[in-house]
């Protein structure tokens, strides 16, 4: 996965970028880091422990359907709410610039400390991306770049972060040779499908179905649906 940014029309993809990934294997980032997600460990377990040992250790690997709302519902939603207060309508505009960036940085090391990822990427928030172009996971240099020009939208804002740390989360099980689930995200990688060449099968690839029902459930859950 290179970088795909995410695009926000009905008929073109939220670009989550993973193209210069597949193709290079080796991606540099000119851009300078100057916010570093940091890990709670205190709270590193208050979600879903046995559903990130199966999405990582499990032969059986992960049940996608229902995934969202089982996240959603699970005994962290009241951190989780906190975490998602800024996100929500009549709070959003009222932020300035710098505070969406620290709501969603504070977003991002949540997930971190959901899914257990030892070394979250950093975050670059840019101004210099194409109009529609949202944010993408570099796994290169691990960084998850987002357009500060494109987060007017709480709920896409919010979910760019969820779903770009999810691959950030796949990216480290991938490392586990000894993981079925990470033997078929690497599996995932080294055969990515960019929308660009083929869009329904870059929908319907696992690592990308996965990364959408994740995001899915912040969206939800600020939209009241769960």
């Amino acid at each position: 996965m290179g970088m795909n940014f995410e695009t926000g029309s009905d008929n073109v993809p939220k670009d989550y970028s993973y193209g210069d990934y597949n193709e290079s294997k080796d991606v540099t980032n000119p851009f300078v880091v100057d916010t570093e997600p940091v890990v709670d460990e205190n709270s590193a377990d208050f979600i879903n422990n046995e559903m990130r040992n199966s999405i990582c250790g499990s032969e059986e690997g992960i049940d996608l359907n229902g995934y969202s709302n089982e996240y959603s519902k699970d005994v962290g939603s009241e951190q989780l709410d906190s975490v998602l207060d800024n996100f929500r309508e009549g709070n959003w505009s009222d932020l300035s610039l710098e505070d969406q960036k620290q709501s969603m940085t504070d977003l991002a090391n949540y997930v971190a400390a959901d899914t257990g990822n030892k070394n979250p990427p950093e975050i670059i928030f840019r101004d210099d991306m194409n109009d529609g172009q949202y944010g993408g996971y570099n796994p290169g240099t691990n960084t998850l770049e987002v357009n500060v020009n494109m987060i007017g939208n709480s709920a896409e804002a919010a979910d760019t972060i969820a779903h770009e740390m999810w691959h950030a989360h796949q990216q480290q099980c991938a490392l586990d040779p000894t993981s079925e689930k990470g033997r078929e995200y690497q599996e995932g990688f080294d055969n990515y499908i960019s929308p660009e060449y083929d869009f329904e099968g870059y929908q319907n690839q696992m690592v990308e179905a996965e990364a959408r029902d994740y995001a899915q459930g912040f969206k939800d859950r600020l939209a009241g649906a769960v």
